[in-house]
């Protein structure tokens, strides 16, 4: 269960309600969960649109219950282990899932949410 008061919030800001709903199941199917990729979540929530999606997400960060953070996308199409506060921050290489090096620098650079302790 998330510690993220999504009823409060949807009280609030109601043109959000479906989309904060729609993360807040998404948090409860995926409790182990600390970064919200927002492709992964699209995927899996097809009942609510990207906008929709990309909203309400913007609406957590507005109100400090996620902070946007950056990953690399690996060669072989997955996430690299660490988040980066800042796309310039992130090293020229980085291991892949096999420990394998890659040149970050030609990788796609992706914005993901991290939930706020």
């Amino acid at each position: 269960m998330s510690r993220i008061n999504f009823a409060s919030l949807a009280s609030k800001f109601p043109q959000y309600k479906k989309g904060l709903k729609g993360i807040e199941n998404w948090l409860n199917r995926h409790p182990e969960a600390r970064v919200i990729d927002p492709m992964v979540i699209s995927r899996e929530m097809k009942s609510i649109g990207i906008d929709e999606l990309a909203q309400s997400l913007t609406l957590l960060e507005k109100v400090g219950e996620l902070t946007r953070v950056y990953k690399v996308l690996t060669p072989s199409g997955v996430l690299a282990d660490g988040e980066f506060d800042d796309p310039r921050s992130i090293p020229e290489r980085l291991p892949d899932r096999f420990d394998q090096y890659f040149d970050t620098r030609e990788s796609n650079i992706v914005p993901v949410f991290r939930l706020v302790a």
